[in-house]
């Protein structure tokens, strides 16, 4: 198979995570799904929200981060707006149950169910703007049982500046797939842009993925003052330190009181 650079006009638009679900797992295998698995089970024992509580990965993909919590005893379901992500996580993970949903609304996600929401590996950096960040803590609260936990990372600029200015990438997986893959940080938006493509046996797709990079001190205000959560700690990247603008990543933890 041809995988030499396609012209713009054989070259097929995606929506994110479509075509993507075929090669994501291999495309993040640098992920270290125990790692984040170990960290939130961490997390819920610090707040006492573990064990026997039910669980929800809100953009759970393919399921990797629920097949490593389920190994420390903790079951969990998911959702995700992928259906071809969702049909992986189906068939990895048969006994849980999976919804086809996104934030700001997650309409689907019966409240009052689930005592934990995650949302984990940049997730919610895919809320464009402020109201639509806002509407999902929101929603997230009016889901979450009483007490509930949300449990929930966002990337930097720090990090962004330093991995993915003009980052390329690419790897052929098989004699009928590869993929390539561009990133570029616009510091003057706060936009960080992924551009994905796949070259298979079907033709050529690109996936223009965008996320809003959001400045912690900014995230932690709005939680502040327009949620009732009560903002346990920002941690930085999988400690129990205080995040810092230097840090490349924050768990932010918010607790639903009774």
């Amino acid at each position: 198979m041809d995988f030499t650079a396609p012209t713009s006009d054989s070259i097929r638009h995606s929506p994110p995570y479509s075509v993507l679900a075929r090669v994501y797992d291999r495309m993040m295998v640098h992920v270290n799904y125990r790692r984040w698995a170990a960290y939130v089970i961490s997390l819920l024992k610090n707040e006492q929200f573990w064990p026997e509580r039910k669980l929800l990965d809100i953009g759970c993909g393919t399921g990797r981060f629920l097949e490593e919590v389920q190994k420390f005893g903790q079951p969990g379901d998911g959702c995700d707006p992928s259906a071809a992500m969702l049909e992986i996580a189906g068939k990895r993970l048969p006994n849980s149950q999976f919804y086809d949903d996104q934030l700001p609304e997650i309409v689907s996600i019966p409240a009052n169910t689930y005592h934990v929401f995650t949302c984990l590996y940049d997730t919610m950096n895919y809320l464009l703007d402020e109201n639509a960040f806002i509407r999902a803590l929101k929603t997230v609260y009016e889901k979450l049982t009483s007490p509930g936990l949300f449990i929930f990372d966002l990337v930097s600029e720090a990090h962004c500046k330093h991995y993915f200015r003009n980052y390329r990438d690419s790897e052929v997986l098989s004699e009928t797939m590869a993929y390539s893959r561009e990133s570029h940080y616009d510091s003057k938006e706060r936009f960080q842009y992924n551009w994905i493509r796949v070259y298979s046996d079907k033709g050529v797709f690109e996936e223009e993925h965008r996320q809003k990079i959001y400045n912690f001190r900014k995230v932690r205000d709005m939680i502040l003052e327009n949620t009732d959560f009560e903002l346990r700690n920002t941690y930085d990247e999988f400690t129990y330190r205080r995040a810092t603008p230097r840090s490349g990543r924050a768990h932010f933890v918010l607790k639903k009181n009774d």
